[in-house]
Parts: C-alpha cells; sequence; structure tokens
C-alpha cells in the first residue's frame, strides 16, 4: 500500500504562472483529478494566494527554517521555497508521502508521480540523478599541465565553497548529482532530519541557492541514508525530442519514451515568457520551434515547422 501523498510546489510572484502550469498540467491527467497539493509560499501575492487557494491548493507561507543573515540573503525572498524543500512534513503534515515538483516543471505522464511513490514506499529517497546518457559529460574538469586536472564538478565545488572537510569534497567529488527538482519521501523517514542537519552546517558558508542538493548529498552519498534513483524521465531536463504524431515530448534516445515530468532547468528565458521558443527535433530530426511549457507547446498555433532541406 503506497498510502496518502501530497504533491508540493513553491516559489514567489513570478513563479505564479508557472505554479498555475504545474497544477493545470496535473488536474489533466485523471489519477490526480483530486490529488492533494501544497504550494510554499516564498514571495507570492495575496491576489495570487487566494487564486492558488480557490484551485484547491493548501498555501503555506513558513518561516526562515535556517537563519540568514541579511547580507546574504540580500532580500531574494523565493530562495525560502529551496530551504523550505527539506522541511516539507512540518508544513504539510498529516501525509505518508511528501512529493516536490519545482515549479518551472510539469508533469506529462502520472506514472512519473508513480514511480516517485513507490520509491519512497521502499523507505528511500526516490529521485533522479543527473548522469548518464544522456548527460554531455560525466565530470568537467580543468586541465592543468601534462596529465593532471582539476575536478570541476557541481558537488565539489559546493562543497568545497561550503567549508566541508577534504575528506568529504574527494568523496562527493564524483558522485552525481540528485536532481532537486522532484523527490519523494515517507513523512516519517530519518533522511529528513539528515537534510536539515546538513542544511544548518552547509549554510555557514555555502550558497543559499544549491544548499538543498548539497544537504540531499551529503546524507545520501556520506550518511549512507537509502536512495532509490529513478530514470532520466521521472525528472527530465533534455536534450529535447517531440513526437508530432502523439503531440508529446519524449526521450531524446530510443526508445523516446514519453517524458513524465518535463522540468525546464536553465530555461530562464522560457521560464519568464511563454513565447519564447526553442529548436527541439522531431522522430525524423526535423526541428520544430517550441515552447516547453505546459501548455503552450501542445497548441499546433505556436508551433512553427522549420524548412529543412
Amino acid at each position: 500500500m503506497l498510502g496518502s501523498f501530497i504533491v508540493v510546489t513553491g516559489g514567489d510572484s513570478r513563479y505564479h504562472p508557472l505554479i498555475r502550469e504545474l497544477i493545470a498540467s496535473l488536474r489533466a491527467l485523471k489519477p490526480a483529478a483530486d490529488c492533494p497539493i501544497g504550494v510554499i509560499d516564498a514571495g507570492l501575492t495575496d491576489g495570487q494566494i487566494v487564486e492558488l487557494k480557490a484551485q484547491g491548493a493548501a498555501v503555506v507561507t513558513p518561516p526562515w527554517p535556517v537563519s540568514i543573515p541579511a547580507h546574504k540573503l540580500r532580500n531574494r525572498i523565493h530562495l525560502k521555497a529551496n530551504l523550505a524543500k527539506l522541511h516539507l512534513p512540518t508544513y504539510f503534515p498529516g501525509y505518508d508521502t511528501v512529493i516536490w515538483i519545482d515549479a518551472d516543471a510539469w508533469v506529462q505522464d502520472w506514472e512519473a508521480v508513480e514511480m516517485l511513490r513507490r520509491g519512497a514506499a521502499l523507505n528511500r529517497f526516490a529521485i533522479v540523478a543527473q548522469f548518464g546518457r544522456f548527460s554531455e559529460t560525466e565530470l568537467r574538469l580543468d586541465w592543468l599541465f601534462g596529465r593532471f586536472a582539476r575536478v570541476r564538478s557541481i558537488l565539489y565545488k559546493n562543497s568545497s565553497r561550503a567549508g566541508l572537510t577534504t575528506a568529504e569534497c574527494r568523496a562527493l567529488a564524483t558522485r552525481p548529482t540528485l536532481n532537486a527538482g522532484a523527490y519523494a519521501l515517507k513523512s516519517d523517514a530519518p533522511h529528513w532530519e539528515a537534510f536539515q542537519r546538513w542544511q544548518k552546517r552547509v549554510l555557514r558558508k555555502g550558497r543559499l541557492f544549491t544548499s538543498d542538493q548539497l544537504a540531499m548529498a551529503g546524507a545520501i552519498y556520506l550518511d549512507g541514508l537509502p536512495v532509490e534513483l529513478l530514470p532520466e524521465w521521472c525528472n527530465y531536463i533534455g536534450p529535447w525530442r517531440f513526437d508530432p504524431e502523439r503531440r508529446e515530448l519524449v526521450e531524446y534516445y530510443l526508445p523516446n519514451r514519453r517524458l513524465g515530468i518535463v522540468h525546464m532547468a536553465g530555461e530562464d528565458a522560457m521560464r519568464a515568457d511563454p513565447s519564447v521558443l526553442r529548436p527541439v527535433l522531431d522522430m525524423r530530426d526535423r526541428p520544430h520551434q517550441l515552447s516547453l511549457r505546459y501548455p503552450a507547446w501542445e497548441v499546433p498555433a505556436v508551433e512553427r515547422v522549420a524548412e529543412t532541406v
């Protein structure tokens, strides 16, 4: 039995349109028609909060879970969502499992949510790691001289900046980044305490924006808490491919499975403006100009098929 669950997202007033689109993508799927949805208010307006509550979302305005000096915060209230991601059972009690999905993502296939739930039901941290056949490189290096190089991985850079020990930085250096944009965990899992302990530690010197991923890495890779690594289509960040016959975004390589969660990480201009388009190849490598936002890419009027030679 998978038990009760809630899908949680969050953001500020600029992310409100994306939060609405994520909720709409869930409501459009029959299994999620009555799915409990929570929203972390990290700078929403009063009107936006009223609107989201009218859509059935439970909106929580949490305190800062960790004390942050004003000079470090620099009025970036939207980062409250990043920090709150490691405290979700406190803000949304009463559910067996909590599922987080970033606001710049939306759900195309409910099976991705089911995979997250199944992973959590195994008492593991269900998440997607950023490595494998869809990654351009497994590890970035700065070549110094001869055969000597300096590791430039995300975890190594962030752990060094956060002041972790040399041994801890080296242990994290070659491990894949856990994509904190979508994950699931039972509300009573020991991971939450570990996440929060690492969060306090890495925030002493580290960056606010990446503190959630680094705290997760500490709990999983250094503390050894159980993890369930899910396939990329459960939180897909590219490269992109479009199936025009089914009008679906699919994996870039065979078997070209329908994407479960479409995550627009790195698509800054598109997140801010739904009219922004980007080239996406179809199944025969013909380029289409599409928006990856929901539901803009589904509407034929916004699609312009580029001529091919």
